[in-house]
């Protein structure tokens, strides 16, 4: 991509949105969008996403937003990100004070990745909405992640590896958070273990309105278990629960459970 559209955003004082996608995009592109992001006062809208995109273009997107100040929403595809990229992102996250929606997809930032972000949270009070998506994140990264996100209204793990370990610090959220709305763990390959940890926290929570575990590898026994929580739930209104592992049985329980909740009235 030439520098002409970048130039021309220089003197822009009217787009609030924009959505740079395409195969071959890397590292230049997203440097040129950074110097942009410097002094650029109209933008609340950015997505920035491409097969190359790696280290580089990300953390020069993330020194941007350190003084960026308009800058709500923040989605990054690249599937050349490694942990690197997620230092940068927690290292702006310490400083950026107005971004509330941070997604991430098709990168390898890894356990060591999710916990530099988590350790930029720790100090973040204004990001609401969490989605790290396909970034091979194993239980540690989840945990780490899990334990500073209390002011999460949105979180989308799906797609990583979260075992037991991750699974039992996810319902710690669910349990203990006031604010949580939605979660979605898609493609998690939870265990029995670790559907049990989840359907207990569902079953205490008043706030959760959308649970979405598809393709998570659920059997029966976990559907079971999930299904009494989801009885006594009175809050949970959307669940998603499409190709599992379940037969008559799992299916029979959580209609059943759906019938005897006071809340659940859309079912996928």
């Amino acid at each position: 991509m030439g520098t002409s559209l970048f130039e021309s955003l220089k003197n822009n004082s009217t787009l609030s949105t924009i959505g740079i996608h395409f195969y071959s995009l890397g590292d230049a592109c997203a440097s040129e969008l950074a110097k942009v992001l410097v002094n650029n006062t109209s933008l609340n809208i950015v997505h920035i996403g491409g097969k190359y995109l790696g280290d580089a273009g990300v953390a020069s997107i993330a020194e941007a937003l350190k003084v960026n100040t308009t800058v709500r929403k923040l989605g990054i595809k690249g599937n050349n990100m490694t942990p690197e990229a997620g230092r940068a992102l927690g290292e702006m996250l310490r400083h950026n004070t107005t971004i509330t929606l941070l997604s991430l997809f098709h990168g390898n930032i890894g356990n060591s990745g999710a916990l530099s972000i988590a350790s930029g949270l720790l100090q973040n009070t204004t990001l609401e909405k969490i989605q790290i998506v396909n970034s091979c994140i194993g239980p540690t990264g989840v945990s780490a992640l899990a334990k500073v996100i209390q002011n999460a209204t949105h979180l989308d793990l799906s797609r990583n590896i979260i075992g037991t370990k991750g699974a039992k610090a996810i319902s710690k959220v669910i349990e203990n958070s006031c604010k949580l709305k939605y979660l979605r763990i898609d493609h998690c390959n939870i265990d029995v273990l670790g559907v049990r940890d989840i359907a207990k926290a569902v079953s205490k929570n008043t706030n959760l309105e959308e649970l979405s575990v598809a393709h998570a590898g659920i059997d029966d026994e976990g559907m079971c278990e999930l299904a009494r929580s989801v009885a006594k739930n009175k809050s949970l209104q959307v669940l998603t629960i499409t190709h599992n592992n379940i037969s008559e049985k799992g299916k029979r329980a959580i209609i059943e459970a759906c019938a005897m909740s006071q809340s659940l009235n859309h079912l996928f």
